[in-house]
């Protein structure tokens, strides 16, 4: 016979508990932001701001008086938007951001019923992600780690949506929401399309050839963009700098941007990449076996919250690096979840965020902010993992652990 709910227990699995949830995560954010308002921006920021402002003047995509394309297009964009409304201020940017993350605890719990999750343990899922303290910290920068954490997770939810009910209208927007994440971040620029692909292995070809054409097109558009400015059909510059970085003497699986490289950038930047590009390969062809390794160490990397940062700030106190220390449960019960509902298509998709991390990841640098986009997919997943062990570990019924076990 089974026990009634507790009160609390209902509370969890309530809606009000998801508008809780929102807010709470939002005031968090937003004493982040106000804590370090007065800290002078990190280098990457100032890029994007002076870009932001080439895009406010009319100016196009330049990083003060050369056009780039080292930088995604789509913070710079969402920057200058801000801007003209606010004026020249990173504080509206990063606020804005704050409040944009509200969506996440609703995505969250509706992956995890899709996932065939209880409503208490999808709920549970939508707070580790609503209350993600990196992500919380992300916010107080204007990187684009922000817009692509709301992309890829609304991207994958979206998708599923167009899949299962076969809607024309989901798969498009399904589709522009991906080719933002990739416009944010162009690790994600392949994304619509492995999800595109993903889809067609169900034979819903209508919907798979709408994401993976729609999705991509606008990478694709950016790449003709550099071509016609910058006579390079790339989809960035940045390539042959971080593959340098992670392929030289000094590379370690965690050094990042610690190994000091001191680029001559009077030939551009198209050169410049081409030529840092072909010096990292040059080192990776008489260092295979340790790039081999450098690889694979880096893979597992990846999942490291902590990180090795070479700027100061407030992740540097002890404070915050126990608190990265304790997501590292958190992604070990999400790769368990995954693997426990590794048929349910939208593990799927997730997978081929994760995956796109991981492979970039283990092929130049790895940094814990690269993986923070999947981190609210991979928080539902760890309330699945952790659902399964308590269930297992606590003699639950047959029922209940094949409901765990088996796919929606």
């Amino acid at each position: 016979m089974n026990r009634p709910a507790s009160p609390l227990r209902k509370l969890i699995q309530s809606d009000a508990f998801l508008i809780a949830l929102a807010l709470l995560g939002t005031l968090l954010r937003l004493a982040i932001i106000f804590k370090t308002r007065h800290q002078p921006p990190f280098y990457d920021e100032t890029t994007y701001h002076d870009i932001a402002l080439a895009l406010l003047h009319g100016e196009g995509f330049k990083d003060i008086n050369y056009f780039t394309a080292y930088r995604p297009p789509a913070q710079p964009a969402f920057a200058a938007i801000i801007f003209g409304i606010f004026g020249d201020h990173y504080l509206p940017v990063r606020i804005f951001e704050a409040l944009l993350l509200a969506i996440i605890p609703f995505i969250c719990s509706r992956v995890g019923h899709a996932i065939g999750l209880s409503p208490f343990a999808a709920n549970v899922g939508a707070a580790l992600a609503a209350f993600h303290p990196a992500i919380a910290y992300a916010s107080s920068t204007i990187y684009p780690t922000i817009l692509t954490t709301i992309a890829v997770t609304l991207g994958v939810w979206l998708s599923w949506q167009a899949f299962t009910k076969n809607r024309t209208t989901t798969a498009v927007a399904a589709a522009l929401v991906l080719a933002l994440a990739g416009a944010a971040t162009t690790t994600f620029a392949p994304l619509a399309f492995l999800i595109g692909c993903l889809i067609a292995l169900k034979r819903n070809f209508k919907i798979a050839i709408i994401i993976a054409l729609v999705g991509t097109a606008p990478a694709v558009g950016w790449m003709v963009r550099n071509k016609i400015v910058m006579h390079d059909f790339a989809l960035a510059t940045n390539g042959g700098y971080n593959l340098l970085l992670g392929a030289n003497d000094e590379a370690t699986p965690r050094s990042g941007n610690w190994v000091v490289l001191t680029p001559d950038w009077t030939k551009g930047e198209v050169y410049l990449d081409r030529q840092q590009a072909k010096q990292a390969k040059q080192w990776i062809s008489t260092h295979r076996a340790h790039y081999a390794e450098l690889v694979i160490l880096r893979a597992f990397v990846v999942f490291d919250s902590v990180g090795k940062p070479a700027t100061a700030g407030l992740h540097e106190s002890k404070l915050a690096q126990i608190v990265a220390w304790s997501l590292l449960p958190i992604m070990l019960f999400g790769l368990l979840g995954m693997f426990l509902k590794w048929k349910h298509p939208i593990t799927w998709f997730s997978a081929a965020a994760l995956g796109l991390v991981i492979l970039s990841s283990a092929f130049t640098i790895a940094k814990p902010r690269f993986r923070l986009p999947c981190d609210p997919l991979l928080c539902v997943y760890a309330a699945a993992g952790a659902s399964a062990v308590k269930h297992r570990f606590s003699g639950g019924s047959p029922q209940k652990q094949q409901g765990l076990s088996s796919i929606a």
